[in-house]
C-alpha cells in the first residue's frame, strides 16, 4: 500500500474516532434520562479494502468477527469486536433476536446523514442448544452489532464505529480498544487496495499438510440411513428428508484468512462467510439464498438437485440437461418450490416463481435453481421471515415437522450451525441471510467439514453418498485435503 494511502487512512480512522466521541456525548446525555446503556455510533467512508485482510488483521485485537462476502456482486461486510451482542434461545429465538435489535437501534446515537450499524448473525440448524465440543462458543442464535465494521457496496466503502454508552461515557479501556481496532484493520493496514471483484487468483496452500479427511460416523452408517429414508419416503411418512454427514480434517493449523481467499478465488459466484469465536472460526462457500429483504420486496430461491461439472464445454452441457431430465432431481427440486411458495404466498403479493428451473453453476458442481420473488404486503423484519422459512426442505425435509423429527432420532449428528441461517440486518429490518452449507468449524489443528443431500422415493445410497463428497470437495480442497475414503 502506497504511502499517501496509509495516510489517507490515518486521517479518515482519526475522523470516525472524532465522531464517535462527539456522538458518545449525546449518547451519555440521553442514557442518563433513559437510565439505561445505549447504542452510539459514527461512520466514514473509506477507499474500498480487502475485507479478508481485514478479517486476518482483525484477529491480533479481537476474537469477534464476522465476514460476508459476495464477490460476483461486488459486496461485502466485515464485522470486528461486538458493541452490543444478544443470545438467543428457544423455539422463539427469532423473535426474541428481533425485539433485542430493534430497541438496541430504535435509541441508537448517530449520524443520520451517513449508513449506520448494521447487526451480524448466525443462529443453529436446531432450535436446541449444540452439544458438540467443536461448537463451544456458538449458541443457538446471536447477534451482534460490530464495534468495527466495514461495507462494501461496489466502489463505496464505509468504515462504522460503534459502542454502548452508559450515563459516564467512555471508558479508557473502551477508547483503547477502538484505537487498537483501527489501528490494526486500517491504519496500520499493509494490505492492497481492492475491491470485490471476483478473485480468480491461482492460490498456494502455503503451511497445510494434505491430509486425508475422516469420517466422524462409518460410510456404511450413513448410506443405511439413507437407505431407510428411502423406505419411510415410500411408506408415505414424508417426502423428503435431508441427511448430513461430516468428516474431520486433522492439520497443521489452517489459517482462516488463506481458506477463504481459496474459497473466493474457486467460488465468487457464492456468498464467502466466516464467523470467529472464541477461538474456533465457522466459514463456508454458499450457493443457497435463504432471504433477501430490500424495501417492500422480498427474493429467495430454491436449490436442491445436484450434479458434477464437466471437464469441457459439451461434457458440462450434457450433464447439466440430465440433470434437468432427471425425475429423482425434479421431484426433490419441486418440494423445495412448493415449499416455498407456500410460506411467502402468505406474507407476498405478485409471487413471481419460473415455471421450469434454471441450473445454478459453481466450480465443481451444478444445482437446479429456481429463483422467488414477491412484494411484502406489510413490511416485516428479515428475521420474522427466516423464522417462517427455516429450515428450508432444500436442507431440512417435508412435511417439516415430521422430517425433523425423524433426522433427530437417526442422523446421529450435531449439526451445530452447518444448514441453518447466517447473514445480516440493518435498523430497517432488511437484509439478507443464507443457508450455511459448503462449511467447516475450525478449532487449532482441526476442523470439521459438513455436507447433506436430499432423500426422496428414488434416491440410492451409493449415489447419495458420491453426491455428498462432491458438496464436501470445496472445503477439503481449500484445506488441502484429500477426500474421505468409503
Amino acid at each position: 500500500m502506497s504511502g499517501s494511502m496509509l495516510a489517507t487512512l490515518d486521517r479518515l480512522a482519526a475522523d470516525a474516532a472524532a465522531r464517535l466521541r462527539l456522538a458518545v456525548d449525546q449518547a451519555a446525555q440521553k442514557s442518563e434520562a433513559l437510565h439505561r446503556s445505549i447504542l452510539s455510533w459514527s461512520t466514514v467512508r473509506i477507499p474500498n479494502v480487502d475485507l479478508i485482510d481485514l478479517f486476518d488483521r482483525s484477529a491480533r485485537v479481537t476474537d469477534e468477527q464476522w465476514l460476508w462476502v459476495r464477490p460476483q456482486d461486488r459486496f461485502g461486510l466485515l464485522g470486528a469486536g461486538a458493541a452490543w451482542s444478544w443470545e438467543a434461545t428457544g423455539p422463539d429465538r427469532f423473535a426474541q433476536a428481533s425485539a433485542a435489535l430493534q430497541s438496541c437501534l430504535d435509541e441508537a446515537v448517530g449520524d443520520s446523514a451517513a449508513p449506520g450499524p448494521v447487526a451480524m448473525g448466525g443462529f443453529s440448524f436446531a432450535p436446541e442448544q449444540p452439544s458438540g465440543p467443536e461448537w463451544t462458543g456458538f449458541p443457538t442464535g446471536v447477534l451482534v452489532v460490530p464495534e468495527l465494521q466495514v461495507r462494501t457496496t461496489g466502489d463505496e466503502s464505509w468504515l462504522t464505529l460503534a459502542t454502548m454508552v452508559g450515563p459516564q461515557g467512555r471508558t479508557v479501556e473502551d477508547d483503547q480498544r477502538i484505537a487498537a481496532l483501527l489501528t490494526f484493520a486500517l491504519a496500520g493496514s499493509s494490505g492492497a487496495i481492492a475491491d470485490l471483484r471476483p478473485h480468480r487468483e491461482a492460490a498456494a496452500h502455503d503451511g497445510v499438510l494434505p491430509l486425508k479427511a475422516e469420517e466422524l460416523l462409518p460410510s456404511s452408517h450413513w448410506k443405511a440411513a439413507v437407505g431407510e429414508a428411502v423406505r419411510a419416503v415410500r411408506r408415505g411418512a414424508f417426502r423428503k428428508i435431508v441427511l448430513a454427514r461430516a468428516v474431520r480434517v486433522r492439520i497443521v493449523r489452517p489459517e482462516p484468512g488463506a481458506v477463504l481467499r481459496r474459497l473466493r478465488a474457486d467460488y465468487p459466484g457464492c456468498t464467502i462467510f466466516a464467523v470467529s469465536r472464541g477461538g474456533r472460526c465457522f466459514l463456508g462457500a454458499t450457493p443457497e439464498q435463504l432471504v433477501q429483504v430490500r424495501g417492500e420486496h422480498v427474493h429467495t430461491s430454491a436449490v436442491a438437485g445436484s450434479a458434477p461439472r464437466g471437464a469441457t464445454e459439451d461434457e458440462d452441457r450434457r450433464l447439466g440437461e440430465m440433470l434437468r431430465s432427471n425425475a429423482k432431481d425434479r421431484i426433490e427440486h419441486a418440494i423445495v418450490v412448493e415449499a416455498l411458495r407456500e410460506v411467502l404466498s402468505d406474507v407476498c403479493d405478485d409471487l413471481s416463481v419460473a415455471d421450469a428451473p434454471e441450473l445454478l453453476r459453481v466450480s465443481n458442481v451444478q444445482h437446479l435453481f429456481t429463483p422467488i420473488q414477491g412484494r411484502l404486503r406489510d413490511r416485516l423484519n428479515i428475521l420474522k421471515l427466516v423464522e417462517r422459512l427455516h429450515p428450508t426442505p432444500a436442507v431440512g425435509g417435508f412435511p417439516r415437522t415430521a422430517a425433523l423429527q425423524w433426522m433427530q432420532e437417526r442422523e446421529g449428528l450435531d449439526r451445530g450451525w452447518y444448514a441453518g441461517p447466517i447473514g445480516w440486518i440493518d435498523h430497517a429490518g432488511e437484509g439478507e441471510f443464507a443457508v450455511a452449507i459448503r462449511s467447516a468449524i475450525l478449532h487449532g489443528s482441526e476442523a470439521v467439514l459438513y455436507a447433506g443431500c436430499g432423500i426422496v422415493a428414488d434416491s440410492d445410497p451409493e449415489q447419495e453418498y458420491a453426491e455428498s463428497a462432491l458438496k464436501l470437495r470445496p472445503l477439503l480442497s481449500a484445506l488441502g485435503a484429500n477426500e474421505a475414503g468409503r
